[in-house]
């Protein structure tokens, strides 16, 4: 088994706390880091997210940590966006029209459309059909898994793989870029089904 050393990145997200805890429940050597430093010493990096985009798009830019997670993917090393954190991903949000996402993901965020007389934000369980990847391994489609956001992307990348979900509309609930993850549900809050998806992207060895 290959050496996994996780760190989480802190940059005001609201979800810290309950990754870092199912971290701690897989057993894996985990670490909340304030600054980009040292990455070396790590397999994989969790950018967690609950908050405003444009504030904590700020918040990673002013703590220098943009071009840090580029060259960490680009040395092959995996990482998972989680909520916020996988917006982030992105280029955009219509939540915050001046701010930049880290665009490794070519894509922006819209609000969900109001005239199909659902609740905003969307919030609870709902299904995500998946694309039975490495990362799905072991993982029933169309699981359950915890969502709470008002912004959704629709399309992409050719090149990337999605798996979707409906609310009112199709959207993309997770996508994966050779060893870039994103993913719009919370797995920290998904009980067995999402500690499953955590410990399988901590395997994946690119």
């Amino acid at each position: 088994m290959k050496f996994k050393r996780v760190g989480i990145i802190d940059y005001g997200a609201g979800n810290l706390g309950s990754i870092y805890n199912s971290m701690q429940y897989l057993n894996i050597e985990t670490k909340v880091l304030n600054t980009p430093s040292n990455l070396d010493q790590f397999s994989h990096l969790i950018l967690p997210g609950v908050g405003s985009f444009g504030k904590l798009a700020e918040n990673l830019s002013r703590k220098n940590w943009p071009q840090n997670i580029k060259d960490f993917v680009r040395k092959g090393k995996n990482l998972l966006g989680i909520c916020v954190g996988m917006q982030l991903l992105f280029e955009s949000s219509e939540e915050s029209k001046n701010s930049k996402g880290l665009s490794l993901i070519k894509g922006n965020f819209k609000l969900f459309d109001a005239s199909f007389n659902l609740p905003i934000p969307h919030m609870g369980f709902n299904e995500v059909d998946h694309s039975n990847t490495e990362i799905w391994k072991g993982i029933k489609n169309k699981s359950p898994f915890y969502f709470i956001h008002s912004f959704k992307v629709k399309n992409t990348e050719d090149k990337t793989i999605l798996s979707k979900t409906f609310y009112g509309e199709e959207f993309i609930s997770f996508v994966e870029k050779e060893n870039i993850f994103g993913s719009q549900f919370h797995p920290e809050k998904s009980h067995l089904v999402g500690l499953k998806l955590l410990k399988n992207f901590l395997e994946i060895n690119n």
